[in-house]
């Protein structure tokens, strides 16, 4: 674990860091906890994991008795040169004035682009079992923006095709049904008998 205070100390590690994988490639991110300022994370704007107000309370006890056990997740934002979080907000949130009122935070850092960070949010939310529909619409209304097509948002999400097009009914938006084709729901014929 290393302590860093500015993008660039964050930068230069990033550059030094050894790999560090499983057996079977997979990306031990866990290796990598460092603790950053507070103010270098940002929440995302569309997580769809909502935790009622006496969660949050048992939340900020819980991190006071066990400790901060569990770092948030983020990837690093070139443009906004910030910590954007993809899973922990609530963590975030308890970490901050009001709760606990940290000045720094651990963190772990994602190498994921924006279409990936959100359906990593997805992942991490949906493993849990807490989700918003209307959330889980937009951020698949965000996806479809971003150019993925539905196979694409079905393989990263988890789930199926025809969930995809209840999202997209969910948001009653037209333009997300564009390169659809369609067809009737039923046909009319005539029998004899």
């Amino acid at each position: 674990m290393i302590s860093i205070e500015t993008i660039e100390q964050y930068l230069a590690y990033i550059q030094a860091a050894p790999v560090v994988q499983a057996s079977n490639g997979i990306d031990l991110s866990c290796a990598y906890v460092i603790i950053v300022p507070r103010s270098l994370v940002q929440a995302n704007t569309y997580n769809p994991n909502s935790v009622p107000d006496d969660k949050m309370v048992l939340l900020r006890q819980s991190i006071v008795d066990n400790g901060f056990a569990f770092p948030i997740v983020t990837i690093y934002d070139q443009d906004l040169q910030k910590f954007v979080v993809i899973d922990g907000f609530h963590r975030y949130q308890i970490s901050g004035p009001g709760w606990l009122d940290m000045s720094h935070v651990p963190i772990i850092v994602l190498k994921h682009d924006v279409s990936h960070r959100m359906a990593a949010t997805w992942q991490f939310n949906k493993a849990r079992g807490v989700h918003q529909v209307d959330l889980d619409a937009d951020l698949i209304r965000a996806l479809i923006e971003q150019g993925l097509s539905d196979p694409e948002i079905s393989e990263r999400l988890g789930i199926d095709v025809d969930t995809i097009y209840r999202y997209k009914q969910v948001t009653g938006i037209a333009e997300l049904f564009r390169d659809q084709q369609y067809s009737m729901a039923w046909a009319m014929e005539e029998r004899e008998g």
